[in-house]
């Protein structure tokens, strides 16, 4: 062995150039000079002068050549150094030649460069093949439409990519995205179908979908984190599991495994498949938005065809089943039964509308006791719920409503107004899976019906309220006659509550007393003689209409038996049943008048809405009983008035008989008044010795005349007669009302007495020796007016230091017949006349008063503008 390897020691193999080139020029150059020098020492040819030269040139002529070869392999050494450095850079695993034949190196490393490109070329080849499958995959976007190609052509070119042979897409479904569902499968035979599902906690893809990254398994059998069992399922050691990211989440995986090798994934793999999942990703969600856009445009074109549907004209059964129509162009139910939930009974339904082709052994508006069924948990949750294979339902609804009919799928779904379970509507399908994947389409579209059943509701509920308008209204018509035959509009009044509430039998009963009297009784029974009810009379909480009209509160008994308050001896005496009552008091300003009571109510128990009706015609009935009462006191006190009229009106100016009224009515007596007044006093001359003459009788007769004529007068021109004076009387102008003509009515008086006294003493020509002469006197001042006197004896009068004046001025006409004084006081309250006046001098009237000018009235002329005196008390009257 040593001898071999000395041999190849010694041998040109194990040399360099530099040892080859020296034997190479010892060979070429000294080898033929020693020959030449032998022959020229033996022949002598170096006598020749030319052979120097011959050997001079042919040494520096080699050792020039000797240069350039030696030059030429410094190249070629320096080659391949370089090339030898430069591939143990650039290629990975290329080691430096260590055989010192610098050609060898060179081969060498052209043979790894060759490698190298040939590796290259198949590489590059390779990733030809995969963009020429990216670029299918990319085209196929554009093309297809159905994610089901899609999974199966991303599933051929990864197997392609990859050199498996075995492989599966699944895909998450469920609301927890719970279970994996297979969408795409190869390899797998009769192991894995389409459609299968695979339980998400159980399988291995979950880790991918956990972490978001590819699970690379090179040996499944000795991973610590799976068990040999699932070899035959992944039919081979080494499994490759990719995500398919969409985006927002992972939706899904990429399986692949190989039964004809072992050979182990890699991370290239996996850099290779993640470009072309990329773009099934990107596709699927493209679709699935699409396919979302199709939906949501299919759903809003329903929607809006429900909502114009709720907006026509149809009512009732009619409307929920074109909603039910509409709604099943996009969930495809074959049967549909809504249900409503009455609020007085919380554990009972009640059927609005069957959508069925088969009969269905429920009834519409039918109740139904659904307590203890899945439709209880709906109602109490207010979650719609998916039923599976419903035949194992035990509960007599869900019986008739899922089990008998043949329904394979359904779903319950609450219908809600407000967050508040009002209903239920229960979809049904014979096609076992057939409402699959619908809960949330269900529930968005289902969201609309509860309008249309609160459309019905609140149409119905309109027109039984118009209906009970229009009868409350002919009631309160009819009620507003009861002042005339009130038994006759209550008889009415009650036979309208009879078809309004629709019950069997009612009464009207009056309090009188401490007891309640039948006035008013129905029966629709003919048998039944309710006139046997007049002379029945009920004890303040007697029974339930006694009850009522004891407490002064409405009551409400829907089982009469269980009732305390029920008593069966009228039942018993008219040979009647009652089952439920309804009794509303009848209740003015406070007080108890009587009670309305219905009893039986031919459909349905009594609710809210009757105790509402009733009491609305209660409150009718009894405004009119309170009317009739006030107008039959009206009528008395109207009668009473026109008495006291006529009788005072002969004592009392109408004017303070109004006042009076009027302020009895208010509750205001007439209080005393200090007012600017104007009084006339008018007195007869020489009245006691004429009285004397004629005698007593034809003195009251003389008086009488002449008070009526001068009272007249007065009034007439807005004053009032205060107090007769024996041959004379004193009136006021300016009470009980002022005006700013007082002063001006006053003189007008005067002055129109003076002109009648020559027809008074007409009346009496031939009976008096002398005609009569009277005295005028008027003042303007202050003065008290009001009732004055005690409890049992009241005149309306006046006092006051102005009345002093007055008649002070009436003792100074005895020197003037027939003629009126009148005070400066008076002359400067005149407004509206021109006075034509005479002064006489200075009055003392009184303490108060002092001296006033007096002045003779001689006449007056009205204003330019009008001709007419202002009299306050007959505008205001």
């Amino acid at each position: 062995m040593n001898l071999k390897k000395k041999m190849f020691e010694l041998s040109m193999e194990s040399k360099g150039l530099y040892y080859r080139l020296s034997i190479i020029f010892a060979l070429f150059f000294f080898v033929p000079l020693l020959g030449l020098l032998y022959f020229g020492l033996k022949y002598d040819l170096l006598q020749d002068h030319f052979i120097p030269v011959f050997i001079l040139a042919l040494l520096t002529s080699s050792l020039a050549g000797y240069v350039l070869i030696r030059k030429t392999f410094d190249g070629i050494r320096n080659t391949s150094k370089t090339i030898s450095e430069s591939l143990t850079k650039d290629i990975h695993g290329f080691k430096q030649p260590t055989a010192d034949d610098e050609l060898q190196g060179i081969v060498q490393s052209f043979q790894a460069v060759e490698n190298e490109l040939r590796n290259s070329f198949s590489n590059l080849e390779k990733r030809t093949s995969q963009l020429s499958t990216l670029k299918e995959l990319s085209d196929l976007c554009y093309v297809t439409f159905d994610s089901e190609d899609l999974f199966a052509i991303t599933l051929e070119r990864a197997l392609k990519l990859t050199n498996a042979d075995v492989g599966s897409v699944l895909i998450l479904e469920g609301k927890e995205r719970e279970t994996f569902v297979i969408h795409a499968t190869y390899g797998l035979g009769d192991l894995v179908k389409i459609g299968d599902r695979v339980d998400f906690a159980s399988s291995i893809a979950k880790f991918a979908v956990i972490n978001k990254s590819p699970l690379l398994i090179a040996d499944i059998e000795t991973d610590n984190r799976f068990g040999r069992g699932n070899r035959p399922h992944y039919s081979t050691k080494a499994f490759l599991c990719m995500p398919l990211k969409g985006i927002q989440e992972v939706f899904g995986v990429l399986t692949l495994s190989r039964r004809e090798s072992d050979i182990p994934f890699t991370v290239e793999d996996t850099d290779v498949l993640t470009p072309l999942l990329s773009n099934a990703a990107f596709t699927y969600d493209n679709l699935s938005l699409m396919k979302r856009d199709r939906q949501n445009r299919q759903q809003l074109a329903i929607v809006t065809g429900i909502c114009k549907t709720l907006g026509s004209s149809l009512r009732n059964s009619e409307l929920l089943h074109a909603v039910l129509n509409q709604f099943r162009e996009e969930v495809p139910f074959d049967v549909a039964v809504i249900l409503g939930i009455r609020e007085e009974t919380p554990d009972q339904a009640g059927v609005l509308d069957i959508f069925s082709p088969v009969p269905i052994g429920l009834e519409r508006n039918g109740s139904y006791d659904f307590a203890g069924s899945s439709l209880e948990g709906v109602v109490r949750q207010g979650n719609i719920l998916a039923i599976e294979h419903p035949s194992a339902l035990q509960h007599p609804l869900e019986q008739e409503l899922l089990v008998k009919p043949g329904i394979h799928d359904a779903l319950l779904v609450p219908l809600k107004i407000g967050g508040v379970v009002t209903g239920i509507l229960a979809l049904g399908a014979f096609r076992a899976g057939g409402l699959n994947g619908c809960e949330e389409q269900v529930e968005e579209i289902a969201s609309l019906l509860p309008l249309a059943i609160e459309k019905n509701r609140l149409s119905s509920s309109i027109n039984k309220r118009d209906q009970e308008m229009d009868s409350i209204k002919q009631i309160g018509s009819i009620l507003a006659a009861s002042t005339f035959d009130r038994q006759e509009v209550l008889k009415h009044t009650m036979d309208m509550i009879r078809t309004i509430v629709n019950v069997e039998a009612g009464s009207l009963l009056l309090l009188e007393g401490d007891e309640l009297a039948f006035k008013v009784a129905f029966n629709v029974d003919p048998a039944i003689d309710t006139t046997i009810l007049n002379s029945f009379r009920i004890r303040l909480g007697q029974g339930i209409a006694g009850y009522s009209a004891a407490r002064g509160e409405p009551i409400i008994v829907q089982d009469t038996q269980s009732s305390r308050h029920f008593t069966p001896d009228f039942d018993r005496q008219i040979g009647f049943r009652t089952r439920s009552a309804l009794c509303v008091p009848l209740i003015s300003r406070g007080k108890v008048l009587g009670v309305i009571e219905v009893l039986n109510k031919i459909s349905g128990d009594f609710n809210d809405d009757d105790l509402h009706l009733l009491q609305s015609i209660a409150t009718s009935v009894s405004i009119a009983l309170e009317n009739s009462q006030l107008y039959r006191e009206t009528l008395t006190m109207a009668e009473h008035e026109r008495g006291i009229r006529k009788m005072f009106q002969k004592f009392v100016p109408r004017e303070i008989v109004d006042k009076i009224i009027h302020n009895a009515g208010e509750e205001k007596p007439l209080i005393e008044e200090l007012k600017i007044l104007t009084l006339l006093n008018i007195d007869i001359r020489g009245f006691s010795t004429l009285s004397k003459k004629i005698g007593p009788q034809r003195t009251v007769a003389m008086l009488n005349h002449f008070f009526t004529c001068m009272g007249d007068i007065v009034f007439n021109h807005g004053g009032i007669v205060d107090k007769y004076l024996g041959d004379g009387f004193l009136a006021l102008f300016g009470a009980p009302i002022s005006g700013k003509t007082d002063a001006d009515n006053a003189i007008a008086a005067a002055l129109e007495m003076r002109g009648s006294l020559s027809a008074v003493n007409g009346h009496f020509a031939g009976e008096l020796d002398a005609p009569l002469a009277m005295g005028i006197s008027i003042h303007t001042g202050e003065a008290v007016v009001g009732n004055i006197g005690f409890e049992k004896k009241m005149d309306y009068t006046v006092i006051g230091d102005s009345v002093n004046a007055v008649f002070r001025l009436q003792d100074l006409t005895k020197s003037r017949p027939n003629g009126i004084l009148i005070s400066e006081k008076t002359l400067q309250a005149v407004v509206e006349s021109i006075l034509d006046v005479r002064e006489i001098g200075k009055c003392d009237v009184g303490s108060t008063l002092g001296e006033l000018r007096i002045y003779e009235l001689l006449g007056s002329q009205p204003p330019p503008e009008t001709g007419h005196f202002d009299n306050p008390l007959l505008e205001s009257s």
